[in-house]
């Protein structure tokens, strides 16, 4: 898998603008659009998952975390900037062995964390992300149960969905043209799948709603793309 190329993006965008008879659009608006697009993709992604319970999209968007729990320190900060949606945990204990277990809001937390005869094990472990203000400022924070008897840790694993870094198209000028620079671009961080999805997104944001023919087009500049980094 392979993030979308920010020049491919912007190539493609400069036709259907230049087809559609529209005037000149600087490279930093274009980045606007597009990052404003990836954010409506994401929020999308993130509302199906939280409506059926199901990410069906790709390892870019997937990151974990290590978390060591000992009995004080069921409850941690996530501390990570990019962190979105939590998806799943697995719990390690001193056999070594990895169980997963399952994220609950904080209300179905606390009711099986005190339950007698659901409370999780390490079978069947369970967390909660909350969110409490620390000096002004929200703080995420996950707890976990179960907590390891004392004198040993058990080691927990966040799985979550994490936030795309921002596209960007940096460029140089001479006599007031501009050439794409690769030093210092950032390249859009989906996977190129989603390349029609991300760009058709953008268009709207300038004033440019695309036709099927040129959807078609967006899927050809992929499945092309998608060739040469195969060669």
């Amino acid at each position: 898998m392979a993030n979308i190329a920010i020049k491919d993006a912007h190539d493609f965008i400069r036709s259907i603008i230049k087809k559609n008879k529209g005037g000149f659009v600087s490279p930093g608006d274009i980045d606007i659009a597009i990052n404003r697009g990836v954010s409506d993709w994401m929020n999308a992604a993130l509302y199906k998952y939280q409506r059926t319970g199901k990410f069906d999209y790709d390892h870019l968007l997937v990151k974990k975390k290590i978390f060591t729990v000992s009995p004080s320190t069921s409850i941690q900060s996530i501390s990570q900037d990019d962190y979105v949606q939590g998806l799943t945990i697995f719990i390690k204990d001193g056999s070594n062995s990895s169980k997963e277990g399952t994220i609950y809001d904080w209300d179905r937390f606390l009711e099986i964390k005190n339950s007698a005869i659901l409370a999780p094990n390490t079978q069947y472990p369970a967390a909660t992300v909350f969110v409490q203000e620390e000096s002004s400022v929200n703080v995420p924070k996950i707890e976990f149960a179960p907590v390891p008897p004392s004198g040993s840790t058990y080691e927990y694993t966040l799985v979550y969905m994490r936030r795309p870094k921002k596209g960007v198209y940096a460029y140089t000028t001479s006599n007031g043209n501009f050439t794409y620079a690769s030093s210092g671009s950032v390249d859009i961080d989906i996977d190129e799948r989603y390349f029609s999805d991300i760009t058709t997104r953008a268009l709207m944001y300038l004033g440019i709603s695309l036709k099927d023919a040129d959807v078609a087009s967006t899927e050809a500049m992929k499945d092309n793309n998608q060739k040469v980094d195969e060669r």
